[in-house]
């Protein structure tokens, strides 16, 4: 999977900028509803691959098929005619195949567990089929799910660095931009250099226009060194600043921390073919303080989003500076802002502060109701 395969799209609903990340590893409304309820469990791994998959209705019943970057596809087709009745998408065995629309003479049959199947004594076992599947898939070069991740990965890098919280819920994760950030000259500064990262990287954006400022120069993500980061924070005069230092540390996949605990790890697997007998115990241990240091490294990501919520200047390193207007913003959205339920709880579920009201020659009055 490559990183052109995945859309970033900003969204302005009038209370703040959100971005998504659209991609073929993106759980889609037909994993819930419509026939794709009776399947997830079988086209979301697929999805995690890469692929692009769905389900149709075959020729006895719904199968589920995938696109195979070959040109070829892969149909998974349940078998609940044999023995026990169907329990809802766990059949009672399954037939996989494939082959190319173009080409009848590609076929062939990657899985069967009919009872007169070669894999028969699997029956209806989701994940002998699953891994028969990655079988498949992995003789035909398709990425692998850790090499898809990798690739979101590196948007939710580049929106990190550029100033965006991750949101991580249950069915959705997506980001945005600090819940204090109301002057819409600011934002579209931070969409414009988030957008900047992300085509550095080969990702597609979109959105609407007026959130991109095109006559800036493009901006390249920061490279800094520890001593830098620790420098930077030292003087930040704004949470922006700090939290534009600290990201180098926190962003995911590519940040110092995330690569300390992938040091570990790579240390714990080498230490452990060394061959003495003490050497597993070792290993054993890394991998805990890894494990344990992963934890931290999720605690310090949160804290981080807290104080990019902040935005605020430190009263004591605060520069003078000129402050852009929030024109055009309406008091009612700035009084709504002031009291959100973000304002109220934080990604750490610690109080947060409030956000300030906006000044009140800044903001544009409110026009008569209709």
């Amino acid at each position: 999977m490559q990183p052109d395969q995945l859309i970033v799209r900003f969204t302005d609903n009038g209370f703040g900028v959100t971005a998504h990340i659209h991609g073929p590893d993106t759980p889609s409304d037909r994993d819930t509803t419509g026939p794709g309820r009776r399947y997830p469990h079988v086209t979301r791994p697929l999805a995690q691959r890469g692929l692009e998959t769905g389900v149709e209705f075959g020729a006895d019943d719904y199968v589920v098929v995938a696109g195979l970057p070959d040109g070829t596809w892969l149909t998974i087709s349940p078998q609940p005619e044999y023995g026990r009745p169907e329990v809802p998408g766990f059949p009672d065995a399954w037939l996989v195949t494939r082959d190319d629309p173009d080409d009848p003479e590609v076929f062939e049959v990657v899985y069967d567990s009919t009872p007169n199947g070669p894999n028969a004594r699997n029956g209806g076992s989701v994940p002998e089929l699953l891994a028969a599947v990655d079988e498949q898939l992995d003789s035909l070069g398709v990425p692998s799910r850790d090499q898809v991740q990798a690739v979101r990965t590196g948007a939710e890098s580049a929106l990190h660095r550029a100033g965006f919280v991750p949101i991580v819920r249950v069915h959705e994760t997506h980001h945005r931009l600090p819940a204090a950030m109301v002057d819409p000259v600011e934002r579209q500064a931070a969409v414009t250099r988030a957008a900047d990262y992300l085509r550095a990287g080969g990702y597609v954006v979109a959105g609407p226009a007026n959130l991109v400022n095109p006559g800036r120069t493009q901006a390249l993500p920061p490279s800094r060194s520890l001593a830098q980061v620790t420098e930077a924070i030292a003087g930040a005069g704004h949470t922006r600043d700090a939290v534009e230092a600290l990201s180098e540390l926190t962003a995911p996949g590519d940040g110092a921390l995330d690569r300390v605990v992938g040091v570990l790890q790579e240390t714990a697997s080498w230490w452990e073919g060394l061959g003495g007998a003490s050497d597993p115990h070792y290993a054993a241990r890394l991998r805990y303080i890894a494990t344990m240091a992963e934890g931290y490294v999720q605690e310090v990501r949160a804290m981080r989003g807290d104080l990019a919520d902040r935005h605020t200047a430190h009263p004591s390193l605060a520069r003078p500076a000129v402050q852009s207007p929030v024109s055009g913003f309406d008091a009612r959205v700035l009084a709504a802002l002031s009291t959100s339920s973000a304002s109220a709880r934080t990604l750490t579920g610690h109080p947060a502060e409030a956000v300030p009201a906006s000044p009140a020659g800044h903001g544009r009055s409110a026009g008569p109701r209709r």
